[in-house]
């Protein structure tokens, strides 16, 4: 209950008169003036469940009315009306995406008088819950909107100047489709992999915090925290063309949930958990972000799953903050032990976002040819820390702010190290298209960007300027020759690194 209603409410108590339901009181005139008489038939107190639903407030009044709901999540019809005697107001209660109680209330005003109704909700112990899977199930690991993307397109090599299909595809902030008066409601969250849930009884509860643990045929597990009296656990971030078993223990052992299921798809997304943001950037977590297993190479090989992942920033100097405590716990859950921090002088941060990784902050202040060239000795830490990281069995995730342009030069340069063939990079590049608009969008700032558009096609900026480069490099040779070429070369890395770091990644 707000506290100045409180407050009011108690000083005007006195000058009300109560009835038991079913009574009524009429005004009485003294001198020029009516006494306000308010009074409340039946039920002063509502109650509603987690779907939320309707109730109804009955009373008679001798004076004008209003009510005013207290929270946006109760409605009232009508809100306002005339003297009478047994008025009846709806009152409407939205379901709950809460797992918490929650309380409000529904000031009833006539003239120099009001009266508070309570308003209470419990929590739905279900919200926040994703779809629920069967065991034996095969699950979507992508978004469905980089699916098709990914299976319809196919770029030639060498091509980056003369088209982009990229505006094709429903998903990014083109300015038709997405536009600012739009983006905040309709943002399709492309960049974020399909979630489930795994569900068991209430009924099958014990006291203590559970465990999920999974498992899957290429040899990752991991184990996360359920937290105590929970009916259910989210799972995400799955590799697609794989299997996993899973099962929901409590402390005690005693199994709540247990299955398998396999996947599909063409993408390893990941997200980790953020609060919601405020302000231009739709969506809090570590966003844009996705692993470079399952890519094709030249020769037939195929890149592991789990080495390397590139992405958006995981922490930042300013509030709101990416990931949450939830989301440190999923970082370590996906089994990720590096940070390679991209950002320059004016946001890098020296410190890993989760404790315990290992990290690397060069300072690189712009991507593209600069940061090959201007920048090559950095570039050259950057690798060798990627390079050590997956020596050491350390899955790396690097970033700079957004993932797009820096995060997008060393990404072309790994990828064609490893043979996958330009097309291919320039579709993977593009995929950042999909992300909210923060990210996608070179300026979230309305004002300055009146009609934003992704401009980081493979046709612009980035790609189009790393790409030429080390195609100029390769002759007459291959792309991954080229970048192997300015590797040795120009950065200084040795060939036997490079022979090492492609039998690390490629199977």
């Amino acid at each position: 209950m707000n506290l100045t209603k409180l407050f009011a409410s108690l000083l005007v108590l006195p000058m009300f008169t109560f009835c038991n339901a079913g009574t009524t009181d009429s005004g009485t005139e003294t001198g020029d003036e009516t006494e306000p008489v308010f009074t409340i038939i039946g039920d002063q107190e509502f109650h509603f469940g987690g779907e939320g639903g309707t109730a109804t407030l009955k009373f008679s009044t001798n004076m004008d009315w209003t009510a005013e709901p207290g929270s946006s999540w109760i409605k009232v019809n009508p809100s306002s009306g005339a003297a009478g005697e047994n008025i009846s107001v709806t009152i409407t209660c939205e379901k709950t995406t809460k797992q918490k109680k929650r309380t409000s209330d529904i000031t009833m005003s006539i003239p120099k008088r009001m009266i508070l109704v309570d308003i209470t909700q419990d929590g739905d112990l279900m919200a926040g819950a994703a779809p629920e899977f069967k065991n034996g199930d095969v699950l979507q690991a992508n978004s469905l909107l980089t699916e098709k993307f990914l299976t319809e397109v196919t770029y030639q090599d060498k091509t980056c100047t003369q088209d982009t299909k990229i505006f094709d595809y429903y998903g990014g902030f083109d300015g038709v489709n997405l536009t600012w008066e739009n983006w905040g409601d309709e943002w399709p969250d492309g960049d974020m992999p399909c979630q489930y849930s795994i569900r068991w009884s209430q009924d099958a509860l014990e006291s203590g915090a559970m465990k999920l643990h999974m498992e899957d045929e290429l040899g990752w597990s991991g184990d996360l925290d359920i937290a105590e009296g929970a009916l259910y656990v989210n799972i995400t971030n799955l590799v697609p063309n794989d299997k996993y078993t899973y099962s929901v223990t409590t402390a005690g052992g005693k199994v709540l949930a247990q299955g398998n299921f396999s996947t599909k798809g063409s993408l390893h997304q990941v997200y980790f958990l953020g609060d919601p943001q405020k302000g231009n950037i739709k969506g809090g977590g570590a966003r844009n972000a996705r692993d470079f297993g399952g890519w094709k190479t030249l020769d037939g090989k195929t890149i592991k799953y789990r080495k390397i992942y590139r992405g958006g920033r995981l922490n930042e100097k300013w509030s709101p903050y990416p990931l949450n405590a939830q989301g440190e716990k999923e970082v370590v859950f996906e089994g990720i032990k590096a940070e390679l921090d991209l950002r320059g002088n004016s946001d890098v941060m020296f410190t890993p976002a989760v404790e315990g990784l290992d990290h690397c902050a060069p300072v690189i202040e712009q991507g593209g040819k600069t940061m090959l060239v201007s920048d090559k000795e950095k570039t050259k830490e950057c690798f060798m820390f990627v390079y050590n990281s997956v020596k050491a069995n350390k899955p790396v995730h690097f970033h700079c702010s957004l993932g797009r342009d820096r995060t997008g030069t060393l990404g072309i340069l790994i990828l064609g190290l490893l043979g996958v063939r330009e097309g291919d990079i320039a579709k993977e590049y593009e995929l950042t298209y999909f992300a909210p608009v923060g990210y996608s969008v070179s300026s979230s700032d309305k004002k300055s960007n009146p009609q934003p558009i992704f401009k980081n096609t493979r046709m612009a900026w980035v790609y189009s300027d790393v790409v030429p480069y080390f195609w100029e490099l390769a002759g007459d040779g291959t792309f991954a020759e080229g970048v192997q070429k300015y590797l040795v070369d120009v950065a200084g890395v040795s060939q036997d690194v490079i022979d090492d770091f492609r039998a690390l990644m490629l199977e």
